[in-house]
């Protein structure tokens, strides 16, 4: 019966540990996301510098979750999306308005894809 009670204290501690990184990544990226659609809503105000701040914000953000990202997440969606943030960066610096919105939009997609694939659903699951 011992043995039962310590198998089912290690499955809840997984469950749990489970749970809290998909709330952690999920509030983390919700903010990414934020910041980037009002860096979005900056550059369409011909606001160059503050999308450019904000965008800057985020950049530095991401690098600082830099490690948590690499061990939790697939290396790959982690390359692509360092990737996505040096394209977007190059498009504010040029202020090309078509090219950053599209590789904005992107980004922002990549971000939300990576929330979504660590969220505890049946999609998931199955």
């Amino acid at each position: 019966m011992k043995r039962l009670w310590i198998a089912v204290t290690i499955l809840l501690a997984m469950l749990g540990s489970t749970l809290a990184n998909s709330r952690y990544l999920n509030n983390t990226i919700s903010h990414f996301t934020r910041q980037l659609t009002q860096a979005h809503e900056q550059a369409e105000a011909d606001h160059w510098d503050a999308a450019s701040d904000l965008t800057s914000q985020v950049t530095q953000r991401w690098h600082k979750h830099d490690f948590y990202f690499h061990v939790m997440l697939p290396h790959r969606d982690i390359d692509e999306i360092h990737l996505t943030f040096q394209e977007v960066e190059e498009y504010l610096k040029l202020e090309e308005s078509d090219q950053y919105n599209a590789a904005n939009a992107k980004l922002i997609a990549q971000l939300d894809l990576l929330s979504e694939m660590e969220q505890l659903n049946l999609k998931n699951i199955l």
